[in-house]
């Protein structure tokens, strides 16, 4: 491996030689080499590399789902990390599983233990702040009454914004035994600058399940003679883990 220097810094493999940047500076090494195909798939050495490709390929087949069951709110709140996120705590969830050998290990079951149900509690999956700090006033969530904000005042939500409505709804990502992704989705409730009083969602009935991932999708609306348009502002947050 060599370093260059210079002011043109090239990246991509010309002539057998592959350019790529490493810290900041430009790097120079030799296209190919490393491990083929082929000794990979066979070699005893190489059984660690097969398990954790395999592991791997399953988190993010888990990813990819769990990213569809979020349409469309995923593509009207953006998050260009989001994917890169989700893919490291998949993976950390996967190494939960300690019920599956190496290579089998899967997100699915990781996710029923404490360890992982804790980890993806409280999970952020926009840019724009937990759904307590959207609402300014503490919620609850449990598995019986659904989603609550009781003596819910509206006037630390809009201040300082064109937006004259919000709307609340809960997607309930549903996960079978065998990683198998589906949702459901609660009533939405939309709160306007008047409103004051207590505010609830309530738990649609779930089919079985072997975990089950609730999302809040909290989003800002502005009225515009007469018709609602959504503004860029919204959260989505993992409100609680059952299983």
């Amino acid at each position: 491996m060599a370093k260059g220097k210079g002011i043109v810094q090239l990246t991509g493999t010309i002539q057998g030689l592959t350019f790529y940047l490493l810290d900041g500076k430009q790097v120079v090494r030799t296209a190919g080499g490393g491990f083929n195909g082929e000794a990979i798939k066979t070699k005893a050495s190489m059984v660690r590399v097969r398990e954790n490709s395999s592991e791997f390929k399953k988190c993010m087949q888990a990813v990819a789902s769990f990213k569809q069951m979020l349409q469309p709110y995923l593509q009207l709140l953006k998050d260009g990390k989001l994917h890169q996120r989700l893919v490291r705590v998949f993976t950390q969830l996967k190494a939960f599983d300690i019920t599956s050998e190496r290579g089998q290990r899967t997100f699915a079951n990781g996710l029923t233990t404490a360890i992982g149900r804790d980890l993806l509690c409280g999970y952020v999956l926009t840019q724009d702040g937990s759904l307590q700090n959207m609402l300014q006033q503490a919620y609850t969530f449990d598995g019986q009454n659904g989603l609550q904000v009781p003596h819910f005042n509206t006037s630390s939500l809009f201040m300082g914004t064109v937006a004259s409505q919000m709307e609340i709804v809960l997607r309930y990502v549903l996960v079978d035994a065998n990683g198998d992704f589906s949702f459901i989705q609660s009533e939405k409730v939309a709160i306007d600058r008047s409103f004051s009083g207590d505010v609830a969602l309530a738990v649609p009935p779930l089919t079985d399940y072997h975990s089950c991932i609730v999302v809040a999708i909290g989003r800002l609306f502005q009225e515009v003679n007469g018709s609602f348009y959504p503004i860029s502002k919204g959260v989505m947050e993992v409100v609680e883990v059952m299983g």
